[in-house]
């Protein structure tokens, strides 16, 4: 099993924003970059994500469903929202990778863990 890098998500990401399209078969984007919706669309739709997994952790939690449902259902919903938290950081053009591993080593000094991400 391999494994997804940030930098694979960003360049999968940048390839396929040309070529999306909605539900009618409509590209949805006329920019190449995802310019043309605005860092607060592109946040409505990592919300939007994150809504749809807590309506599927909410039915787990009361039982409509069982842990496989909720892994397999949850954990695409997470995937969806990485996706999006992706391209958001992607109009303003920050390395999520970088930053995410500078933000994790400024925790673990903070709350003294001596884990550490090289």
């Amino acid at each position: 099993m391999s494994t997804l890098t940030f930098d694979q998500l960003r360049e999968a990401n940048i390839q396929r924003l040309p070529l999306y399209r909605n539900a009618n078969g409509d590209i949805v984007h006329s920019k190449t970059d995802g310019s043309d919706w605005t860092p607060a669309e592109w946040f409505e739709a990592l919300i939007g994500e994150l809504g749809e997994y807590a309506n599927i952790r909410k039915k787990f939690r009361r039982g409509d469903m069982s842990f496989t449902e909720f892994a397999t259902l949850g954990g695409k919903e997470l995937a969806d929202a990485q996706v999006y938290l992706d391209l958001l950081a992607y109009q303003f053009r920050m390395d999520l990778g970088q930053i995410t591993k500078e933000k994790f080593n400024e925790v673990s000094v903070r709350v003294g863990a001596r884990v550490f991400i090289p």
